[in-house]
Formats: structure tokens, sequence, C-alpha cells
């Protein structure tokens, strides 16, 4: 062959050759400047997975409405510290989403005096961090939450976050990832999914409901598609009620980990970084209970009363030293109607299960009465629009009553008194406002104590313009 044959073709191919190195080093270098998300591996599907939310969610659900906007692509304009964009710098992370969830408003309660209305006003300053009173309606805006799904890791916890009010417990605000190191060797112990629900006091019946059904509502759809039933990391082992709503959220006894021994996992889900208040977490724990918070019933003409004088309350305080005079007021008011209601006092002994409890409440409760305390808290399972009457001190007032039943449109009302004992929480209770309220709230169906809340009021919105 000629010499310069042979070195053309050398030339050519040396050319080639470097095109080709530039070609893939450009695409490179496009495919590094592109958004960053990945796909989990517990969902090897080829949906992607920020469809994975929509398609969890149901159309016509309690919580659809309210359902947070999830941001999964790390791109221009992303804060640094939102999901996507912190698990680049994190180890073994498989996919991160941060959730911009929904402004709202709940309307401030009724009151039978504007003394009581006073008080109320004064103590919403303990809970400003979260939300603002404004014109009568309290405002809550800018609540975001983070999911994480980690691959091959081990999370190991200290005596600090395992059933403590601690700053880093989950739903706390310096809760962090760091406990989840990367793992290489393979070990019989490894569980195939883990979610971490270390939340305060998480064995009790009302932080199981107000933290632990929040950490698992915020990252139920990470699940979506699994062929593995996944386990949960908790705190001690709680009641027999408490079990119960386990099963509910779809963790049976064997799923349950009540252990401060360190836990690997293939696939580790962490949603700790959970809202405290919002109608989608609630609204979802119904959902997941089946209880029916809208469907009609001729039946609601029960007015519960919930007494912390029956001996049954593990904390003592806030009794009504006058609840039989509360109680003969509110059975005299209720044959003066006639409207066929009836006053319970509420027994948690009457029922079987928390499935009877559910669905006794849901279709008989009217109202909810009674002083601040855990009892109170079976106010959820009632309908929408259910009226609640809570007796608090001015020595422990509390919010999460009002907020609970403000996120599933029930209609709250406050009575504030001061404390029998200057440093007590004792209470004696007038009758005359405790049917006042009755009087002009109950079966009164009104304005939802719930609304959107944005900005912007022009009428094309749908945000009801005119408020």
């Amino acid at each position: 062959m000629h010499p310069s044959i042979t070195q053309r073709r050398k030339v050519y191919l040396i050319l080639l050759t470097t095109a080709n190195v530039l070609i893939l080093s450009s695409v490179y270098v496009a495919y590094k400047g592109l958004p960053h998300s990945i796909t989990p591996a517990l969902l090897r599907h080829s949906t992607p997975f920020s469809e994975y939310l929509r398609l969890s969610t149901p159309e016509r659900g309690l919580a659809t409405p309210w359902t947070p906007l999830s941001l999964s692509v790390c791109q221009f304009g992303t804060p640094t510290h939102y999901a996507p964009c912190l698990a680049q710098n994190l180890n073994n992370v498989a996919y991160a989403e941060e959730l911009l969830y929904p402004d709202f408003e709940i309307r401030e309660p009724y009151f039978a005096k504007e003394e009581h209305r006073e008080r109320w006003q004064k103590a919403t300053s303990d809970i400003n961090e979260r939300g603002v009173l404004q014109s009568g309606w309290m405002a809550y805006k800018g609540q975001s939450g983070q999911n994480f799904v980690f691959n091959n890791v081990k999370y190991t916890w200290s005596s600090s976050n395992f059933d403590t009010w601690s700053p880093e417990s989950c739903m706390s605000s310096l809760v962090s990832t760091s406990p989840i190191e990367p793992i290489t060797d393979r070990t019989e112990s490894r569980l195939p999914i883990v979610t971490i629900a270390l939340s305060p006091d998480s064995y009790s019946f009302q932080h199981h409901l107000d933290r632990v059904t929040h950490i698992i509502a915020q990252g139920s759809h990470l699940f979506y598609g699994s062929a593995s039933e996944p386990y949960v990391v908790t705190g001690r082992r709680g009641s027999k009620t408490v079990q119960q709503l386990w099963e509910y959220l779809g963790y049976d006894e064997d799923h349950v980990l009540n252990t401060k021994e360190g836990v690997e996992a293939e696939t580790m889900v962490f949603s700790c970084r959970a809202v405290l208040i919002h109608p989608w977490l609630s609204l979802k724990a119904l959902e997941s209970f089946g209880i029916q918070h809208d469907v009609p019933s001729a039946t609601r003409n029960k007015i519960v009363y919930m007494s912390r004088s029956d001996g049954r309350t593990l904390n003592v305080g806030r009794r009504v030293v006058n609840e039989e005079e509360v109680l003969e007021g509110i059975r005299t008011f209720l044959a003066e109607r006639k409207q066929g209601e009836e006053l319970v006092v509420f027994n948690p002994d009457e029922y079987e299960s928390t499935g009877q409890l559910f669905e006794w409440f849901s279709k008989n409760v009217a109202a909810v009465v009674g002083p601040h305390g855990g009892a109170m808290i079976n106010h959820r399972w009632a309908a929408k629009g259910t009226l609640v009457i809570e007796f608090m001190p001015t020595t422990r007032t509390a919010m999460m009553i009002f907020e609970e039943a403000g996120v599933l449109s029930q209609n709250y009302a406050a009575i504030l008194v001061e404390p029998t004992e200057p440093a007590g929480t004792d209470m004696e209770i007038d009758v005359r406002d405790v049917v006042s309220l009755l009087g002009e709230h109950l079966g009164v169906v009104g304005q939802d104590p719930l609304r959107k809340s944005y900005y912007w009021r022009a009428e094309e919105l749908g945000l009801d313009a005119g408020r």
C-alpha cells in the first residue's frame, strides 16, 4: 500500500477519535448541567417517581384538595436547603423531595364572653412560629416538609432521640439525617424497607395521633407500587389502642419495631421533617382509619362529655369542680330544646375496638364538650361540622384541639377561666356559658372554619374574593 494512503488513514483515525472524545465530553458537561433527579430503588418502574404522589392520591379523597406540591428536582432557583439540592451532599440518597404545603386559615373560636376571647387571643402567641392571628383567622403559611429515600443504610440513634422531647427528635426543629449511615456488607438482619417514626412519646395515644400519623402520612406515597411490606422504627410499645392504630396505618405487630438497636435496610424512608398542623395530613389519617368524615347521618344527636373526674386520667388537674352542675345544665337544655338529643358521658371501656369507637363517633356525635385533655382528642372521629367546646384554665391553655378541629372543619368554641387555685389547673365552669354556646351553635350549619389562604383575591382564583 502506498505510504501516503496509510499516513492519511492514521490522521483520519486520530481526528475521528478526537471528535468522539469531544462529543462525549460535551454530552457529559451538558448532563451535569441538567436538573438533578434520581429514581428510588424501591420503585423500579418505568413511570417517573414524581408521578407517584399523584397516582397514590384518590381523585375524590378527603385530603386531595390539600395535597402539597412536590419538588424533586434541584435546578436553577431551588434553595440549597430544599431536599433535592440537599440530597446531593448526602450519601446513598436515592430520592428526595421538598413538599410545599398549601397555605390555610382557621377561624378563631366561638366564645360565650369577651373576656374568654381576650384570654385566648393572648395565648395564641405560643404558636406564632407556625400560625399568626389575622383579622379573626389563624393563618398558617409557608410550611414545607422533606422526604428522603436512602439505599443500603443503617439507622443508629442515641437516648436523646428515643421517645424524648429533644430538638433532635422526629418533627423537632433540629432533626437530622445524620444517624443514617451507608453500609456495604450485606447481613441477614437487613430489612427490605424501613421508615423512621421516632417522634416524642410515640407510644402515647395523643402523640401517636398528632405526630406519628403525620410522619407516616407524609411519606406513605413513597411505598406506592412496592412489593415489600414496610417496617417502621418507633419508640417503646404503645397501648392496645396504639397497636390498633398502627394496623390501620398499614403496620401489623410484626412490622412495628420498638427497639433501640440499630436497624439496617435496603431502602429507608426518612419523613421526620413533617408538618405538625395541616389539613392534608389530618385528613389522610382519617382516610387510613376508614372514618366517614363527610357522610350525612340521621343519628347524630349525641352530645359527648369528656370528664377528667372519673379516675381514668394519667395526668392530674384540669378537673371541673362543679361538673355535676354542668352536666345537669346540659341535660336540662337538651330537654327544653326537644330535638331528641342526648348527653353521653364518655366511657372508653364501652367500645370493644378502635374501629367500633370510630364508627360510633362518626355516625352519632353532634358535639364534644369537656376540659382540655387526652379524652378530648376523640373529637377527631366525629364528622365535619361537629361542635367542639373546650374548657381551659388560664394556667394551662393549649391550641392543639382548636387547630385539629379547625383542619377537620369542625366548629370549635373555647371557655377560658381562671383556675380555682392560683397555681392550679382545676376549674369552675359557668353553666350559662356552656348552654349559651350550645344554644347558638349546636346543629347550626355555618361558614366552614377552614379556608385556603392566598394573597391574591381576584374572583377568577376561586378563593372567596369577597372575604
